[in-house]
């Protein structure tokens, strides 16, 4: 999950707005030794400026500081709905054809090497089909547990046919990106999994 989801944008978010969301963030910016008083109205990129600190270090920091406290788990739905789709479904139908075709390249220039995972186009195809077909019937709680399992099952699928997404030794750039990618697809298809079927679906039921 990219942190401008629950900060905002850091260019645009300031000290004091951030610490009136999650109070705790405080003890971040004191840590750096920035004066929260003084400087309530900075963005958090200028805090970073002034700390002599990258913007993504300290938006990094903040971020943590606010799963910790205001976790997904505790969100209102009509947040997590726009997060599923902006933060999941949106950059998982933008990511799934660029995998689709850098899957097929790797199959078909090193389909005579040693490990080459036979099979990785076509199941890199059926995840962007089964999310597609999730989206469209997300609102069918039958359908959309279906899908759940699908979607657990391809997944387990790949990280068989990859080893746990592990290239060989003598593997090439663009074979080691497309494991470290699906690996990342992975990881996040399984929060969305978890956010739709754990967190949200119970409180449609109740």
């Amino acid at each position: 999950m990219k942190y401008q989801s629950i900060l905002g944008n850091c260019n645009e978010t300031t000290i004091g707005g951030l610490i009136n969301q999650c109070p705790q963030t405080s003890a971040v910016f004191q840590n750096h030794s920035l004066d929260i008083s003084n400087d309530h109205n900075k963005t958090v990129q200028e805090a970073a400026a002034k700390a002599g600190i990258p913007g993504k270090t300290l938006c990094r920091e903040l971020f943590d500081v606010c799963m910790e406290h205001k976790p997904l788990e505790q969100m209102e739905t009509d947040t997590l709905l726009e997060l599923l789709d902006t933060e999941y479904y949106t950059v998982h139908l933008e990511q799934l054809p660029a995998l689709h075709r850098l899957a097929r390249k790797i199959e078909a220039v090193h389909r005579a090497t040693p490990g080459v995972p036979i099979g990785i186009t076509r199941a890199v195809k059926q995840v962007e089909q089964i999310l597609i077909n999730h989206i469209e019937h997300q609102k069918d709680p039958k359908r959309s547990c279906l899908q759940h399992e699908l979607l657990k099952l391809q997944l387990r699928g790949l990280r068989e046919l990859t080893g746990q997404y592990k290239a060989p030794e003598a593997a090439c750039r663009s074979w080691r990106r497309l494991y470290d990618e699906l690996k990342s697809l992975d990881f996040s298809l399984s929060e969305q999994i978890y956010l739709e079927r754990d967190i949200l679906s119970p409180r449609f039921q109740a």
